[in-house]
C-alpha cells in the first residue's frame, strides 16, 4: 500500500518553462504541476503556466555563462523539493 502511494506521488508530472528577463538580463526555471494546454490566436497548442507565485517551484536568477550546469542544478534540487522524478520542459 505504501509503495503504491509512493509511485503516485512521484508519477506526477511536472511541466517546467526556461523564462528570460529582459532588465536582468538572466534566466528563471518554472515549475509546475497546474499547467495545461490552450489554443492561441494562430490555433497552436501552447502551455498555460499559473503566475510565479502560484507556481511550485521558481528558481532564482541565472546567469548565461552559467546556464547548463545552473539548469541542471536546480532541476536537481527541484526533484527533491516536489518529490517527484518527472519533470518534463515544454515550450
Amino acid at each position: 500500500m505504501l509503495a503504491q502511494a509512493k509511485a503516485a506521488i512521484f508519477a506526477q508530472v511536472a511541466k517546467a518553462r526556461l523564462i528570460y528577463n529582459r532588465d536582468k538580463e538572466t534566466y528563471k526555471v518554472v515549475i509546475a504541476f497546474n499547467v495545461y494546454k490552450e489554443l492561441n490566436k494562430n490555433n497552436e497548442e501552447v502551455y498555460k503556466f499559473p503566475t510565479q507565485k502560484k507556481c511550485n517551484y521558481v528558481s532564482g536568477d541565472l546567469n548565461y555563462e552559467t546556464l547548463q550546469k545552473d539548469v541542471e542544478n536546480t532541476i536537481k534540487n527541484a526533484k527533491k523539493v516536489l518529490r517527484t522524478d518527472n519533470i518534463v520542459f515544454v515550450d
